[in-house]
């Protein structure tokens, strides 16, 4: 499983098209998604995920402290702003795991919402957690992780009601550039509707470009954290969020913020 930065990962088309699908085609008109996956019925998904979601736990010895707890309610609060205004009503479920070194989130089936410890430390803001969750929300919105159970389900016949023939891991790799593109746009879509700043799209992609300048001065920044910077910022004008620059301080448990 890769080792995603900021708000996943991603790869394939050009960065031409990957921004023209990325960014809405023109004002008002909500980029559509793909049908929907017929595999698993909206129920079975949820339990799907939240099979998986123990499944996380276990593998990873997972072991939930007073503070961890805290932080995922902290997060879920957030979660819970976005979820007013997505497509799916799904029990929107923010999963913690704690450890430092690894910087991203993923999504499960159902509404299941995995996010690292790392990546909070990249984060100054409550906005840069709502970017980073809303992205993740989108894969499960926009239907990508629907149709990648439809995938297995047509490339191994497995079954969605038995758990035990899936593994989360399987829902951590990218859904391609085109798509991961897509769901910053729409993750800065339901964060502006909850009336967090689309600017924290672009100044999380702007730490990691910091942090990487201090590790290796000369090294050209990665084109992905670019692009996606472009991308924000293209949507910002098309959108007239230019004044939507105030942020909402990040309240982490036990920070003293």
């Amino acid at each position: 499983m890769s080792r995603r930065f900021v708000l996943c990962s991603s790869l394939v088309l050009t960065v031409g098209a990957a921004l023209a699908l990325g960014t809405r085609a023109h004002a008002g008109a909500r980029p559509v998604a793909a049908p929907l996956a017929l595999s698993a019925t909206d129920s079975q998904e949820i339990a799907l995920g939240a099979a998986l979601a123990k499944q996380f736990d276990s593998t990873r010895g997972i072991q939930p402290t007073p503070e961890s707890e805290r932080i995922q309610a902290y997060l879920q609060g957030i979660a819970d702003s976005l979820g007013r205004y997505t497509k799916r009503k799904l029990p929107w479920t923010i999963h913690f795991d704690p450890h430092p070194g690894i910087k991203s989130g993923f999504a499960l089936p159902g509404g299941h919402i995995v996010i690292w410890g790392g990546i909070l430390s990249y984060m100054g803001t409550e906005d840069e957690a709502a970017a980073v969750i809303g992205h993740e929300i989108e894969h499960i919105d926009n239907g990508q992780v629907s149709r990648r159970i439809d995938s297995l389900v047509t490339s191994t016949h497995r079954d969605v009601t038995n758990a035990s023939q899936w593994r989360w891991g399987e829902f951590g790799a990218s859904y391609g550039q085109v798509l991961e593109y897509r769901c910053d746009s729409l993750g800065a879509e339901i964060a502006v509707k909850a009336g967090y700043s689309p600017y924290a799209y672009k100044t999380m992609m702007e730490s990691f470009i910091a942090l990487g300048k201090v590790h290796a001065p000369n090294a050209t920044p990665a084109k992905e954290l670019t692009d996606r910077i472009e991308q924000i910022q293209r949507q910002i004008a098309e959108e007239h969020w230019e004044a939507l620059t105030k942020t909402r301080p990040l309240r982490l448990p036990g920070s003293g913020g």
